[in-house]
């Protein structure tokens, strides 16, 4: 072989696409906390997020926590476009597998409470659905506002988000962050089993 052909060959192979589930678990081991879960979501689950979501032809889904990109199949799955869809993921690795496995979607690597600088101000308002897929619960109470704080300000009034879970209950507390909420769906086809809450500001 040729050092043209080996050149070529080392390229190909570097700009292969692992497994989702292999990358999901290095993350995993990197970060168990970050990741809540130890496999990526399942279909079940990704039909549940694709069943709640809202957007409309003048608006986008935000996805907080794009991991491997199971929820972002789902959304895409749901019928938005791929250039509709902005997936924040906080993780340097799993923003380039993304960007990789979903070159259409607008995949921005950074933290999800500077949402508003991410989309921009002409989208601000334009949110259909945000979809959380931090493990929320894991999260200090402080850190857990300054999340639900940025979400409104990008939603439109009244609007709600979405939050996928493995907890039995819901894992916000609704007094405390001026919420409220119910399970929209639960499915025993994940591992672990998963639920999808909708929450929206308390009157």
């Amino acid at each position: 072989m040729s050092q043209t052909e080996l050149i070529v060959a080392d390229k190909a192979k570097s700009d292969k696409v692992p497994p989702a589930a292999w990358v999901f678990f290095q993350r995993w081991l990197a970060n168990p906390i970050s990741m809540g879960s130890i496999i990526p979501s399942s279909a079940g689950l990704r039909k549940l997020v694709s069943k709640n979501l809202i957007c409309n032809s003048e608006q986008i889904v935000v996805e907080f926590g794009g991991g491997t990109g199971a929820i972002t199949r789902a959304i895409l799955e749901g019928g938005v476009p791929a250039e509709r869809v902005y997936t924040i993921e906080i993780d340097p690795e799993l923003a380039g597998f993304l960007r990789k496995t979903y070159p259409d979607v607008n995949v921005i690597h950074g933290d999800c409470r500077n949402v508003d600088e991410m989309i921009g101000p002409d989208l601000i308002g334009k949110v259909g659905t945000i979809i959380v897929g931090i493990p929320m619960v894991m999260l200090p109470l402080g850190l857990q506002k300054e999340i639900v704080a940025a979400i409104f300000r990008v939603l439109p009034k009244g609007a709600r988000f979405l939050l996928y879970t493995y907890c039995a209950t819901s894992p916000l507390d609704m007094k405390k962050l001026g919420l409220k909420g119910r399970r929209l769906g639960f499915t025993l086809h994940n591992f672990p089993f998963a639920s999808v809450w909708g929450y929206s500001l308390a009157d």
